[in-house]
């Protein structure tokens, strides 16, 4: 859940685009700039297809090939987030913008990805559907918890333009408090994820353990 929150983020590449343009380009013309923020959402639209991709096959290795836990890809997913967030504190130049946007729609993508199967190993087939239902609540939660975090902080930097809109010319201390934020909740998902890992672990060695003094005996 709390990992979700990051994942909601490209709701906010609108401003974060054009706080970044013009502070760096102040002539950059609007139709420039919407051609930008249209470049982004592809990006973070394949990136989360291929993480969808990946996740899928990849999970499936991880367990058949390797046997270890699938929560692996919970780990790499929220590894992936954390780097991103990282990334959303130190990218200035627009240029490199679409670098933030394929690592989040790279760990989005991974996430849902494999998500399904973790939910349905955790709780069972029976209640998927209710279970799964449940999880995917959290992005409205947290989701728009960080927006609001967000829209603060931005607001804090931005003055009203005569139009009524905000506009904000600090570049990245736009909102780089916000990533601020999210980078400690994407450290929260990693420690999460290492102890669901362990769980798993702990689960599954007891679980032999069973079996194995159920055929001795």
């Amino acid at each position: 859940m709390v990992i979700t929150g990051p994942t909601d983020w490209p709701r906010t590449y609108d401003n974060q685009a054009r706080a970044i343009w013009h502070h760096y380009d102040d002539s950059a013309s609007s139709e420039f700039i919407q051609e930008r923020q249209l470049m982004h959402v592809e990006i973070l639209s394949f990136m989360s297809f291929a993480g969808r991709l990946i996740s899928g096959i990849g999970s499936d290795i991880i367990v058949r090939k390797l046997e270890m836990s699938r929560f692996w890809c919970l780990f790499i997913s929220s590894m992936i987030f954390l780097f991103a967030q990282v990334c959303g504190t130190q990218i200035d130049n627009p240029h490199v913008l679409g670098f933030l946007s394929g690592l989040t729609g790279l760990a989005y993508g991974f996430l849902f990805g494999v998500y399904p199967a973790l939910v349905a190993e955790t709780f069972g087939v029976n209640g998927l559907s209710q279970n799964w239902g449940s999880m995917t609540l959290a992005p409205i939660v947290f989701g728009n918890l960080f927006n609001l975090i967000y829209g603060h902080i931005f607001d804090r930097h931005s003055i009203i333009l005569p139009d009524g809109q905000r506009d904000c010319k600090d570049g990245l201390y736009c909102y780089r408090d916000a990533y601020f934020v999210t980078l400690g909740a994407s450290l929260v998902g990693v420690l999460m994820s290492l102890w669901s890992i362990h769980h798993d672990w702990v689960a599954k060695s007891k679980k032999r353990k069973d079996t194995d003094r159920a055929r001795e005996a």
